[in-house]
């Protein structure tokens, strides 16, 4: 079976816009599409959802990623329920800790056992059980029918595990390079067994960070924040030193902590372009491909093939656009890679 290859697309503009784009996806040949849930930096994750199922045919369409902080598990429950009633099979609910969703409004993101609570709890309610909230016992009267399959986003080893024992996938931000999947994996795969899961049931969705520009460097240079942001995460060191790397040599600039609200969504790009300047050439190289698609279509396509070589079936393309539609890759795919894959 061909690699599955979803595409992220914030929703950014007016509903109709969004509906149209996710429409294009769909034409272009994408599997799927990943909307954002981050409610002060863009328009409403399951309205947007709801009215790209309705107005597509084909096309997968996935919260990426919502939260059980701002938004209680029960109320995720139904809207994922309300989805599976709207295009049944096509919606995905993918759970994380919501940080661009927290941080605004001043609340921490969520726990390891909060989203882990939060999966069981949503799963429950979806299939109409019962369940006890403090001193009230409540079913979801519209339970009990289809099920929307709820992900775990996950970097670190803690979540991971947790996917395996209780999701019924995970979106992993740990690289692609083949020590990064496998380690993954493992952990993955050691939560399913411990739950007397099947390890083969969890699928796994790897995010590669996607950036197509006509010239390598170019590509790289747009990277660059996003890469830099790697760093910055005490979690990822594990990743880097699975793939063989170490950049601890590297002083990160306190202004980094600054911009808001946080580097990957920076509103202020060129600063953080500044800011991200200290990383050399050849360690950015590194990273970026590590990370996932970033250089030229053709560049690109070849990575992909390798990929799908090495076994891994489906990627998420999370490209620097936080604010505006990912138009570029959206056409090099379109245009360029998907026939060089012979899609």
């Amino acid at each position: 079976m061909a690699i599955k290859i979803d595409l992220r697309v914030p929703p950014c503009k007016p509903l109709p816009e969004i509906t149209d784009f996710v429409s294009k996806c769909e034409d272009a040949g994408f599997d799927g599409v990943g909307l954002l849930d981050s409610q002060m930096l863009e328009r409403d994750v399951f309205v947007s959802m709801a009215h790209a199922l309705m107005n597509t045919k084909s096309i997968n369409v996935a919260s990426a990623v919502t939260n059980p902080v701002t938004r209680h598990p029960s109320v995720l429950a139904s809207a994922a329920s309300t989805l599976a009633e709207v295009a049944p099979g096509r919606a995905k609910i993918w759970i994380g800790r919501g940080y661009s969703s927290a941080n605004v409004v001043g609340i921490p993101p969520a726990t390891v056992r909060q989203m882990r609570d939060a999966v069981v709890t949503m799963k429950s309610l979806m299939d109409g059980e019962e369940l006890d909230f403090g001193t009230i016992t409540s079913r979801m009267k519209h339970g009990g029918g289809e099920t929307t399959p709820v992900y775990i986003a996950a970097t670190g080893p803690k979540v991971m595990r947790v996917a395996g024992e209780v999701a019924d996938g995970a979106v992993l931000m740990t690289g692609i390079h083949p020590d990064q999947v496998a380690k993954s994996r493992e952990l993955i795969f050691d939560g399913a067994r411990a739950a007397g899961r099947d390890p083969d049931d969890i699928e796994t969705i790897y995010t590669c960070t996607t950036i197509i520009r006509d010239d390598l460097k170019e590509a790289r240079e747009v990277a660059r924040p996003l890469a830099v942001a790697r760093l910055m995460q005490p979690t990822y060191k594990r990743w880097l030193k699975a793939a063989g790397m170490d950049f601890s040599e590297f002083e990160l600039p306190r202004g980094l902590w600054d911009l808001y609200p946080d580097v990957p969504h920076a509103e202020d790009w060129e600063k953080a372009k500044e800011l991200c300047a200290f990383l050399p050439d050849d360690a950015l190289g590194q990273l970026c491909d590590s990370m996932g698609l970033i250089g030229t279509p053709e560049y690109c396509a070849e990575r992909i093939k390798k990929a799908e070589q090495a076994g891994m079936e489906h990627i998420y393309l999370m490209t620097d656009q936080s604010y505006e539609f990912p138009t570029g890759e959206l056409h090099a795919f379109r245009d360029k890679i998907f026939p060089a894959l012979g899609r």
